[in-house]
């Protein structure tokens, strides 16, 4: 019967169009792995790198026999190219430890040093020459200065007033700390104690203890530079 008939051809025609499907699958899968294949040769040869083989299963790479100074270098060849997948590689190669450059040779590069080692703290002096030679030393790099005509201590003057209040806080009982205003020009001295004043109370804000820092004492300065608009401080001995 015609229906009959059809019935047993359509399983044949079935296994014809598995078996043309498959041939073409296969075909194009060589047409890729050629493709590669050349490609891969060609950027090998492009980073100077030899000595190995590559071959594909699709798109997928596997590289074998190449030194093991050159690995690394074969390895980001082959995956800079456009439509491989994975690389593999196999046998005794190991790729070097370090970075590799793109331009073929491996990275002579040194490995990045360790981060310095801060800097020692220097012990806190404990007597009368230590604290003076700490306060010069202070003062030398940030003045307590004022603004010109006022007891307005300049943002520099008050940064070094806060300097020299963390080292008072924990002078010994025996210290005082006299503290000597300046004008920069006539003999204003009431000016002169009031920058004295100013400082002396910024200290006790700051912890340094009442009667340790005084300013009984006032100093003019004929400077024309401004370099009189200060104060000064003196370590005494009880």
């Amino acid at each position: 019967m015609p229906g009959t008939r059809w019935s047993r051809l359509l399983p044949t025609a079935l296994l014809v169009t598995l078996a043309l499907t498959a041939i073409t699958v296969w075909s194009a899968s060589d047409d890729i792995e050629a493709e590669l294949a050349a490609r891969a040769k060609a950027a090998l040869a492009d980073v100077g790198v030899s000595g190995g083989q590559v071959s594909f299963s699709g798109r997928d790479a596997s590289l074998t026999g190449f030194p093991p100074d050159k690995a690394a270098q074969a390895i980001d060849a082959i995956q800079r190219i456009d439509g491989v997948r994975t690389v593999e590689i196999s046998g005794d190669t190991a790729p070097p430890a370090g970075p590799v450059t793109t331009s073929g040779e491996p990275s002579s590069q040194p490995p990045p040093s360790p981060p310095p080692s801060p800097a020692p703290i220097s012990a806190k002096p404990t007597d009368k020459a230590g604290f003076q030679a700490e306060i010069d030393r202070l003062l030398a790099a940030t003045p307590i200065t004022f603004e010109p005509d006022t007891t307005d201590l300049t943002p520099d003057g008050e940064r070094g007033a806060l300097e020299i209040a963390k080292l008072l806080t924990d002078a010994p009982r025996d210290l005082k700390f006299r503290i000597t205003g300046s004008v920069a020009t006539g003999s204003d001295r009431k000016l002169a104690l009031n920058r004295a004043l100013t400082v002396e109370r910024l200290l006790e804000r700051n912890g340094v203890k009442r009667d340790q820092a005084y300013s009984p004492q006032r100093k003019n300065s004929d400077g024309a530079s401004g370099e009189g608009r200060r104060v000064d401080i003196t370590a005494e001995q009880r």
